[in-house]
This record gives structure tokens, sequence and C-alpha cells, in this order.
């Protein structure tokens, strides 16, 4: 047994003259032995089997038939959000060119007009009681996470690679007792500048709703509409639903411009529509994922009932496959409200 020395090596560079001078520079290393008295090196003993050095050390090593466990994500604590990812994780995939949309998507309960509005209505203990909760605290730590770890251009690069198609619209529209409900939006119309919400505005009526918040995402909606494959020419609109279309501006520099160019989007929109036409707020958190709208660069479409309930959904350019389903399906609605309304 002898103690181990440390060595440390002491690099010193000396000038012999001023820094401007041309003289050699002479380089100096100082070696210090240090005797530690804290360790010290056994010296290992030969062995037949291992030779001079001793055998690894075997209680930490992981072997090659121990499989490691899988990394986990953080559940969701949001309970629409979670089934909206469901539903898309589940989707049926029949070939490599997109997913079926095989189950409902939406909120598990119903919305209200006070939702989603922006407006801070708690009182000063609730405000004070939730300044404190631990846990909301770390669930809204999560909601910053997801975002910031998200990259600016990750929509725009996916928008690229699929064209704003993550699903293809289902053939049939989804039972109303297995349905979701469609969120509220708060925002101004082209009637009243007055803020006002969607709920109140797709209660009662059979609705085609439009979501899009850029150019791309309009020119996607309106390719379910457009001539000459219009896909609602055999379905008059005073056959029993509305068209409600729900503009959500990226910024507030967008939303200004978007209104202060109203009057071109009046020539378009009927007289009879203004009040149907939304400059709606974001959603708040990840709300926007419960109905599959993750793409501020898409343009969505739902067939919304008189419960406010999605019963069928397209996202992306229209296929000739979706304007049929779209067609079919809006007049299978048509025929359900109007036997339900005959129950009545």
């Amino acid at each position: 047994m002898a103690p181990a020395p440390s060595i440390s090596v002491l690099w010193s560079f000396v000038r012999l003259s001023g820094s401007y001078s041309s003289k050699p520079i002479c380089q100096c290393i100082t070696i210090r032995y240090q005797w530690s008295r804290n360790y010290s090196i056994q010296t290992p003993t030969p062995s037949p089997n291992t030779g001079p050095f001793p055998p690894p050390k075997t209680s930490g090593a992981v072997s090659s038939s121990t499989q490691l466990p899988k990394p986990t994500r953080k559940p969701i604590n949001n309970p629409d959000v979670a089934a909206a990812l469901d539903a898309l994780a589940s989707a049926k995939r029949p070939d490599n060119n997109g997913n079926y949309l095989v189950r409902p998507i939406g909120m598990m309960s119903p919305p209200k007009p006070t939702d989603n509005t922006g407006i801070d209505k708690r009182t000063f203990t609730q405000k004070r009681a939730d300044f404190v909760d631990y846990d909301k605290h770390i669930e809204r730590r999560r909601e910053l996470v997801r975002e910031f770890s998200k990259s600016y251009f990750s929509e725009m690069h996916l928008y690229k690679k699929n064209m704003g198609k993550e699903w293809i619209a289902p053939n049939m529209f989804f039972r109303a007792d297995k349905a979701l409900y469609m969120p509220n939006f708060y925002g101004t119309t082209l009637a009243s500048r007055k803020f006002t919400d969607t709920t109140t505005a797709l209660k009662g009526h059979l609705s085609i709703v439009k979501i899009y918040s850029s150019v791309s995402g309009e020119r996607q909606v309106n390719s379910y509409f457009g001539s000459p494959e219009n896909a609602l020419a055999d379905v008059p609109e005073e056959e029993g639903y509305q068209i409600v279309d729900i503009t959500i501006p990226e910024s507030f520099v967008k939303s200004w411009i978007s209104k202060f160019f109203q009057y071109r989007t009046k020539r378009v929109v009927g007289k009879s529509r203004y009040s149907k036409f939304f400059y709606a707020q974001k959603l708040p958190g990840q709300l926007n994922l419960s109905i599959g709208a993750a793409n501020r660069y898409c343009g969505y479409v739902y067939l919304v009932d008189r419960d406010c309930k999605v019963r069928w959904a397209a996202g992306g350019y229209a296929t000739a496959e979706e304007k049929d389903s779209m067609q079919r399906c809006l007049r299978g609605l048509v025929a359900e409200d109007r036997a339900r309304q005959k129950k009545n």
C-alpha cells in the first residue's frame, strides 16, 4: 500500500522583456507533487482469469437482456384535449396519404356563453386561493413548457408536408349520443362591434361551422363550397341549416387589419349572414386541440347540430370523396333534425 501522488502541472509563460520586445519567450514548467492522505492506490494482484486488471464491477451494470423502462409522457389534465388526442391517435390508417377520423372530437361538457371570454370574473378570495394553489401552478407551468418547446415554424413545416391534410373526413356522421361538443368562441361580428358568443348562434340550429386563421386556411375552407364542384348545390340553405364563419386572427395587428377591411368581406358575404360571421379570440391553452384545429395555416369545416355537438369534421383541401361525404352527411342531419322536431 502506497499513497497516490496527484500531479498538477502549472504552465507559466514568462516574457523576459517588454510586451513589444522581439526576444524569445521562456517557457517554464513547474511540476508539483502533492501526497494525498485520503486516497490510496492498491496494486492489483494478477489472476489467471483476469490478468493484471481486476474484474469489472457488475452491481450497477445493465445486461443486454435487461430492457430499460420506456419514457412516459406527463398526463394531460384537460379531459377535452386528452379525448381529442386519443381520437386522432386511434385513427385508422388505410394508406400513407392520411388518417380516417373514426372517433368523435370536441369537448366533454356542453359549452356555455360565458366560456373562453377572457374576462376574469373571480373574486379576490378565489384569486388568492388560486395564487397559492401548487397544483394549478404546476399545470400552468406544463402549458408554458408545451408552448415554448414548440417551434414557431413547426406548423408551417407541417403544412408544407401534408398541405393541412391531418386526417380524412369520415364517410358517416357521428351518433348524437356519442358526439362531443363544440367549444364556445367569443368575439365580434360583421353586424356589430359588440362582443358576443358563438354558442348562442349555434344553439337550436343545424350549422356548418368554418374555422380558419389565415388566407391559406380560408382557401381550404372555400374548397368545400366553391364552384364548379359545389358540395351544397343540391341542399339549399333554406332546408334548415346555417353557415357560420369563425375567423381567428393570429395577432392584434392582423385582427385590426381584418376589421379595417370589413367592407370587402361584406361585399362577399350576404347581409343575412353578417351576424354569423365572427372575428373570434384564440381559445385558451390547448383547447383548440379538442376539435383538431392544431394548425393555424389550415382551415376546418364542422357539421354541428342544434345541441352544439360536432357530428362531422374535415380539414385541409377538400377531396371529391369528402365533398360527397359532406353532402350526404348534411342531408342525413337535416332529415334527423326534421324527425326530431316532429317528435317534439
